[in-house]
């Protein structure tokens, strides 16, 4: 019976030791799968990055934080991004991918709609929330009016200057269309642990000049 007991509270143990390492598990993971991207597309020229528009991507439905299964799959990812995504005030700096789906936002941004070329309409990408301060789409909305967002696709760098976040709902979709004038639309959940709204940073493209990988080290 002593041996029994002993087996139960050594699983106990066990057990409430993967639950306390899952979420730093989780973490470590998306960071590996982040720094990865951002090697492998520091290896990617323009052109590259122009033929990997050309790969539609398959895009779904995203609505909560990754499983942990979702973010083991993801380590054995070879994606195809589009374009590269720095934010100053917060250092984030993100490959974005031409879609979104749950591989994609776990190594980076998605774009919501299909663009041919940058710069051009409402460009609209979307990003998750993570737990962790500074993890993929956390500081979003932390963002004010007047900070800068920058996109590049190693060909032109296109500057956005932003407006403070707006707490949105998840159904208001037509806020990715086009409003006829150029601008960038960020949106991730509001509440990283059971997300109900969205937050939604718009901002306008103020400049676009040749690339320089001065700008992103």
């Amino acid at each position: 019976m002593k041996k029994w007991r002993n087996i139960i509270v050594i699983l106990l143990v066990l057990t409430g030791s993967l639950l306390i390492a899952t979420p730093f598990l989780k973490n470590y993971i998306v960071n590996h799968n982040i720094n990865s991207s951002l090697n492998e597309i520091n290896n990617l020229d323009s052109n590259e990055l122009k033929e990997n528009r050309n790969i539609r991507e398959q895009s779904e439905e995203v609505n909560e934080l990754p499983s942990s299964l979702d973010v083991l799959k993801s380590l054995n990812f070879e994606g195809n991004p589009v374009a590269f995504l720095y934010i100053p005030r917060t250092g984030l700096k993100l490959p974005i991918y031409g879609g979104v789906n749950e591989t994609n936002l776990l190594h980076g941004a998605g774009e919501m709609r299909e663009y041919d070329e940058l710069g051009k309409g409402n460009y609209a990408i979307a990003g998750h929330r993570m737990e962790e301060e500074g993890l993929l789409f956390h500081d979003v909305p932390r963002l004010q009016e007047g900070d800068i967002v920058y996109v590049t696709d190693k060909e032109n760098v296109y500057e956005y200057e932003l407006y403070d976040p707006e707490t949105v709902l998840e159904n208001e979709t037509e806020l990715i269309n086009d409003r006829g004038q150029d601008e960038i639309t960020l949106l991730t959940c509001d509440i990283p642990s059971k997300p109900h709204k969205r937050v939604k940073v718009s901002g306008d493209l103020i400049n676009t000049y040749n690339y320089s990988n001065d700008l992103f080290e």
